[in-house]
Formats: structure tokens, C-alpha cells, sequence
């Protein structure tokens, strides 16, 4: 297989990755996302997980597959990423208090050698039990929400909030790990 390259600095992303046993280097993304850049969730998924990965091919030299991905949530139409400062995670996690939301993953893959790209989406449900002002802010005051897409780490202190989750663990966690998986597998094989 070609090398393999992880268009993020997502600790999490790496870990997932790692699950699956093969051997990746790291060249994070510079593309800035944009949550306004498409109306359909799904293909605003696709679309910025494309573009982190085309950013990252453009950087390299020799072939590789870029694997690349974008998470954000979805709750009553509005699309919520990484809350910008403590205020902001506040007001998402008293959004999302008491409410089911979708946590939507787009993933991307390119092969340089052929030029194939392949982009995919995962969505899983969860369910957050009823917050109170307290109970959020004592998760605030932790520094945790900052950098997380709605900003909770489901892996993490933020397992507390969760009362119901439906589809993908890894969906929620950034990478869905049997939908990557899948995707390696089909990449057609290069001849090197």
C-alpha cells in the first residue's frame, strides 16, 4: 500500500487510525472550514473533508493516501462546529441539553498514484440528558469543550451528558473508523 497520510492534528483522529494496525504519518490540514459553504449536511460533510484533503495532496511529493475528515453537528437546521470561546460552548451545550442532535463525519480519501478520490459521510444519533447551568459550567471550567465540534468529547468528561447513542461511536468521535476501514480496502491498488 501507498504511505499513508492523516490530513489532521486531531488526537482523537489519530488514535481511531491506530485501531486499524497500519502505519501513517501526519500532515495537518490548513484548509478553514466553512459551515455556511453548503446547505445539505451531507454534502458540506463531503465537501470540507475533500477540500482538507486536496489541501494536504497539493503539499506532498511522491504518492500517498491522504485520509482526511470534518464532524460537526446538526440540531433543528443549525450546523454547530467547534464553539469559538468558553460563551460559545456554553451556548451549544445549553442547545443541546435535553435534545437528540446528529453528529455528521465526512471522510475523503485521495490517491495521488491514480488521482481516485472517495468521500463518504457517517451520521449517528445522540441523545444528551437534561444540563444544568452548573453542570455545564463545571465542564466548561475544565477546558475540554474547546476544539470539539459541539463542544463535548464523547470519549471523554462528556460521556456524562450522553443518555442515548444511535449509529457510530467513532462517528462521534471524529473518524468512522468500519466506513474508513471499507473505504482503504476498495482504493483501487496503485502500480508503483
Amino acid at each position: 500500500m501507498n504511505r499513508l497520510i492523516l490530513a489532521s492534528k486531531s488526537p482523537r483522529r489519530k488514535e481511531i487510525l491506530e485501531k486499524l494496525g497500519l502505519e501513517f504519518e501526519i500532515i495537518p490540514s490548513g484548509y478553514k472550514e466553512n459551515l455556511q459553504a453548503k446547505k445539505d449536511p451531507v454534502e458540506l460533510a463531503k465537501f470540507l473533508s475533500l477540500n482538507k484533503a486536496k489541501d494536504v495532496a497539493n503539499k506532498i511529493k511522491g504518492n500517498a493516501i491522504i485520509i482526511a475528515a470534518d464532524t460537526f453537528i446538526v440540531l433543528e437546521g443549525k450546523f454547530l462546529g467547534k464553539p469559538k470561546d468558553d460563551q460559545d460552548a456554553k451556548k451549544m451545550l445549553n442547545f443541546l441539553s435535553g435534545k437528540t442532535h446528529e453528529v455528521i463525519t465526512g471522510i475523503a480519501l485521495i490517491d495521488t498514484s491514480t488521482n481516485q478520490k472517495i468521500t463518504d459521510v457517517s451520521i449517528t444519533k445522540v441523545t444528551f440528558k437534561s444540563l444544568s447551568s452548573k453542570e455545564i459550567q463545571t465542564y466548561i471550567n475544565t477546558g475540554e469543550p474547546l476544539g470539539k465540534a459541539g463542544a463535548y468529547a464523547i470519549q471523554e468528561k462528556g460521556a456524562v451528558f450522553v443518555s442515548n447513542i444511535n449509529g457510530d461511536f467513532f462517528t462521534v468521535m471524529g473518524l468512522p473508523l468500519h466506513l474508513l476501514a471499507e473505504h482503504l480496502k476498495n482504493m483501487s491498488p496503485s502500480s508503483d
